[in-house]
């Protein structure tokens, strides 16, 4: 190659070197500059979600009272939306109630939730409902939960609903309150709580459905339904069956099944069709423990447990037993299941509080014999045999004795306590049902007695708290079945008796809603109960010595130097709590509406 062409040629190359390098460098500012863009508004969305969130906080302050005004600070930024559409999302709660002529009418209320919308591109983020929002071209997610609360048999729903001019927000905003008080929902005048097993439905139109119905998925034990992508429903479970008393012990709502406070328990079974508990030699291997959750043989160290010995079966979602425990302290004859289909707990209260509003609906106080609450304390027999009101206390004491018969029903409109040995609470069903509404709370002590007999169906509702100390003692005559519903905390103490005769104990049920059982037993010879504990949402404490012969069910179990018997009556294994009826689980609705105003500061 001459010069000439050799000069061109390192011309050239320069030329293209070059062009790929500016192309190189121009790709590598386009890549980068689409990077930096994307962890720009990135940054912007996550800001936003921080900002939404102050506004959830003062908006709940101002909504409920805490505050009359709040300021916020937003600033979205200039290639970002922050504006109020007080026309976004439309809440819709549909309530069966019964009305006047007893018919069942569907009543409904349709709230406009409003909402604080930033908007950039494909992302959104919005404050609604109480809760904060945010949705892409992907779907939707929730960021933090609205004020949504179901519990046990209870719906409480404080809505949160955006007012103000539609249009954008500046850097700077302020929430008001645009009314003192909360406008109530529900309970109103055509649906009053208790329910009773009127059917609950909620619906959310939103663009942010698909995340509120995740939302009610988690919070509820309801049927969700994804109706469209802008609505979803919500059918409560308002009505349930109670299973069939299968096991001996049943732990429902406990996080785990702690054994390390029992000193030692022994359990086993037998038939009352066949008679009484005939004594551990003849009793039979058919006793069964099981829990929801983890069962733990020992905790905080061990305990101090020294035996447990399972004539049956041991039913958990999993084990937690310490190496070389086992064989030293855990004896099963039967199976040591692991099963995750245990049923978690339903809730008793919409069922005791049904059965509390029908003694209420009979208005005693105008259609019945009419009394002041009286001190029984003259050693002799007192007679109630009409349905009667008693307005105030009745104390029954020193060896007196209260008969109710020929199918009374009392509304007792204070506590009723019963003391001092000999004293009895009879109720006598041979000339009909018998039925006692406590309106505050029902106590026992020393060697008293409260004695359900002469066949039929006794029933005793207590809403209050229930104390049973001492040496007192409630007993169920054969072929006499008595059943006592309270409302209120259970406590069980030293050497009291809850039994039905002959140990049988399909003859005699307590239900409880109560936050808390307590029962503490002597430390020898203890508490006996003959008969069917049935609470699946309480916390049960077993204290010292007792013995169970029948099922009991509670929440949870917490053991303090316990030593127990347990013998389960394997005729109650076909038997359900409530007779097997349909009761309600939603008894109560509080649903209110709490307006707020956000408007450019």
């Amino acid at each position: 190659m001459n010069g000439p062409d050799r000069a061109q040629s390192e011309v050239i190359g320069v030329v293209l070197l070059l062009g790929l390098t500016i192309t190189a460098v121009g790709i590598t500012v386009a890549l980068g500059s689409t990077a930096l863009g994307d962890v720009q508004s990135s940054a912007d969305v996550q800001r936003i979600e921080g900002a939404m969130t102050q506004v959830d906080s003062k908006a709940s302050l101002v909504a409920h009272g805490g505050s009359t005004s709040q300021r916020i600070r937003l600033d979205p930024g200039r290639s970002a939306d922050v504006r109020v559409d007080d026309e976004a999302g439309v809440m819709r709660i549909e309530v069966e109630a019964e009305n006047e002529t007893g018919g069942i009418e569907t009543v409904t209320e349709n709230v406009t939730l409003g909402a604080v919308v930033y908007e950039r591109g494909d992302d959104r983020v919005a404050y609604q409902g109480g809760g904060v929002w945010r949705s892409n071209g992907d779907g939707s997610w929730m960021v933090s939960p609205p004020e949504f609360h179901y519990r046990g048999d209870t719906l409480t729903l404080p809505l949160v609903t955006i007012d103000g001019v539609d249009g954008r927000l500046g850097d700077d905003a302020v929430v008001t309150g645009t009314s003192k008080h909360p406008e109530g929902l529900f309970p109103s005048e055509n649906v009053s709580n208790p329910l009773l097993g009127g059917n609950v439905t909620v619906t959310v139109e939103s663009q942010y459905a698909e995340a509120w119905g995740r939302f009610f998925e988690t919070r509820t034990r309801a049927n969700v339904t994804q109706v469209s992508p802008t609505e979803v429903r919500v059918a409560l479970r308002t009505e349930t069956v109670h299973p069939t008393l299968s096991a001996s012990v049943s732990a429902l709502g406990t996080s785990r099944l702690e054994f390390g406070g029992i000193n030692t328990l022994y359990a086993d079974s037998y038939d009352s069709t066949s008679g009484s508990y005939p004594g551990k030699g003849n009793a039979s291997d058919n006793a069964v423990l099981q829990t929801t959750s983890d069962f733990h043989l020992t905790s905080k160290g061990g305990g101090n447990t020294e035996s447990i010995e399972i004539r049956g079966d041991l039913v958990a979602e999993s084990f937690k037993i310490p190496k070389g425990q086992a064989k030293k302290k855990l004896t099963i004859t039967g199976e040591k299941r692991v099963d995750d289909s245990v049923g978690s707990a339903d809730p008793v209260a919409g069922a005791i509080a049904e059965r509390i509003e029908r003694v209420r609906d009979q208005t005693l106080q105008s259609s019945g014999n009419f009394t002041t609450g009286f001190a029984h304390d003259d050693g002799t027999v007192r007679t109630i045999d009409e349905d009667t009101y008693v307005d105030g206390d009745v104390t029954v004491s020193d060896g007196s004795t209260l008969r109710i018969e020929d199918g009374a029903t009392v509304h007792i409109g204070g506590k009723l306590n019963v003391s001092e040995n000999g004293s009895d609470v009879v109720f006598d069903g041979s000339g009909g049902d018998v039925a006692v509404l406590v309106e505050d709370s029902f106590s026992m002590r020393d060697q008293s007695t409260l004695r359900a007999q002469g066949g039929s169906n006794s029933d005793l509702f207590v809403d209050g708290t229930v104390e049973i100390r001492d040496d007192a003692a409630i007993t169920a005559a054969t072929g006499t079945r008595f059943e006592l519903y309270n409302t209120g905390d259970v406590e069980v103490t030293h050497q009291a008796r809850i039994a039905a005769d002959d140990d049988v104990t399909g003859n005699l049920w307590l239900y409880s809603s109560g936050g808390s059982i307590d029962f503490q037993g002597a430390p020898s010879d203890g508490i006996d109960v003959a008969g069917v504990v049935y609470a699946p949402t309480s916390e049960m404490t077993l204290t010292n010595n007792m013995t169970f012969k029948g099922s009991f069910t509670s929440g949870s179990f917490t053991f303090n130097d316990a030593d127990l018997n347990l013998h389960y009556d394997e005729s109650l294994a076909t038997l359900q709590p409530f007779g097997g009826a349909s009761v309600p689980v939603v008894s109560h609705l509080h649903v209110s509406r709490h307006r707020v105003t956000i408007e450019d500061d």
